[in-house]
C-alpha cells in the first residue's frame, strides 16, 4: 500500500478480555502507521454497518477488536471486496485470530498487524457461507448450535465462567436429549446423494474448530482455508461414543473413522435439512431456526492481514 492508508477500528466494548486502557494503547498503536477511525459497536450486527458504511467511503483497511462474534459480524460486510481485515483478539476463544497465526494477546496481535499493514502482508483465505450469512471458521447444525443458543440465552453465565459456560451448556443440552433422541438431519450432497439421518453435523472451514484455553479441538483436522468445507457428522451417538469423539478432536484425530462418524472432506457445497427446525451456528454465532440451510464455500472471499 503507498502512503498512509485509512483504516477503520471497530471494537465490542463489552469484549471479555480487554478494558478502555488497553482499547487506547492500541488506537494509539495503529495511529502511528494509519489514518484511523474508531467506532464501538452498540448492538448485534452494527459491526456490519459501521463496515458497509467504511468500505463505501473508501476505507483500506477495518481492524475489528473484540471476539468472534465481532470479526464475524465485520467480515459480512467486507467478502468479495480489497479491503483488508486485521483481527484483534479481544473475546474468549479468540478462533479466526489464532487460526490465522496472529497472537491470542490483542496489543501483540496489534504489534503483528501494524508490521503487516507496513509490509502490506496480506492472504486470501476462503469462507463458508450458511444461506445468506458468511463465516471464517466454523457452522454447526442441530446439536452443536443448540449449545450456542442455551450460552447466548444465559449471557451472565457467558461473562462469569467465560469458556466453562460451554462445557456447561453442552453437557445441559445432551442431558435435555438434543443431538441423542433420534436423529433427524439430513444431508445432500454436491452430486443429489443424500445420507442420514444423522444426529450430529458440524461444518468446518479450518483447523482447529475452536478451543478450550489453550487446547485446539480438531474437530475437521484436513480443513484448511485453502480449501472447501469440510463436514463431520455422528449417527446416533450414546454417551460414551460421543466422549470418544470429542476425545479424539483433542487428540490424534482418530475420531473421523470413529464408529457412525462420517467425514466428508474440501466440499464445495451441501444442504443440511430436517422435517422440524434446527438451530444454526456461525462462527460460535447463534443464527436462528431453520429447516434447511445450503452451506457453499467461497473461495479466496476475504483479504486478512497475517
Amino acid at each position: 500500500m503507498g502512503g498512509r492508508v485509512r483504516a477503520l477500528l471497530v471494537f465490542n466494548p463489552n469484549a471479555t478480555t480487554t478494558d478502555e486502557g488497553v482499547r487506547d494503547v492500541i488506537a494509539s498503536a495503529l495511529r502511528s502507521a494509519v489514518d484511523l477511525t474508531v467506532q464501538p459497536t452498540k448492538q448485534r450486527g452494527h459491526a456490519t454497518l459501521l463496515t458497509a458504511g467504511a468500505v463505501h467511503e473508501g476505507v483500506e483497511v477495518v481492524f475489528a477488536l473484540g471476539g468472534d462474534g465481532t470479526a464475524n459480524e465485520v467480515l459480512q460486510a467486507l467478502a468479495g471486496t480489497e479491503v483488508r481485515l486485521g483481527i484483534i483478539p479481544g473475546g474468549g476463544a479468540n478462533v479466526l485470530a489464532r487460526n490465522l497465526g496472529l497472537p491470542n494477546d490483542a496489543v501483540q496481535a496489534t504489534g503483528k498487524l501494524l508490521d503487516a499493514v507496513r509490509a502490506d502482508r496480506t492472504r486470501r483465505i476462503s469462507l463458508g457461507l450458511a444461506g445468506e450469512r458468511y463465516f471464517g471458521f466454523n457452522a454447526g447444525y442441530g446439536f452443536d448450535a443448540a449449545v450456542i443458543r442455551h450460552v447466548e440465552q444465559h449471557a451472565g453465565a457467558k461473562r462469569w465462567l467465560r469458556q466453562g459456560a460451554f462445557v456447561w451448556s453442552v453437557g445441559r443440552e445432551w442431558a435435555m436429549g438434543a443431538g441423542r433422541e433420534g436423529a433427524t438431519v439430513t444431508v445432500t450432497l454436491p452430486d443429489g446423494s443424500t445420507l442420514g439421518p444423522v444426529a450430529i453435523s458440524m461444518i468446518g472451514n479450518c483447523d482447529p474448530y475452536t478451543y478450550l484455553g489453550p487446547r485446539p479441538m480438531r474437530v475437521h483436522p484436513w480443513a484448511s482455508f485453502d480449501l472447501g468445507l469440510d463436514l463431520l457428522t455422528l449417527d446416533k451417538p450414546n454417551t460414551p461414543r460421543l466422549l470418544g469423539v470429542v476425545s479424539g478432536t483433542f487428540r490424534d484425530g482418530r475420531h473421523i473413522s470413529a464408529r457412525g462418524v462420517r467425514y466428508h472432506h474440501d466440499l464445495g457445497a451441501f444442504t443440511l435439512s430436517s422435517p422440524t427446525p434446527q438451530p444454526l451456528m456461525v462462527d460460535g454465532d447463534y443464527a436462528g431456526e431453520h429447516h434447511a440451510v445450503a452451506f457453499t464455500s467461497v473461495p479466496g472471499a476475504l483479504r486478512v492481514l497475517v
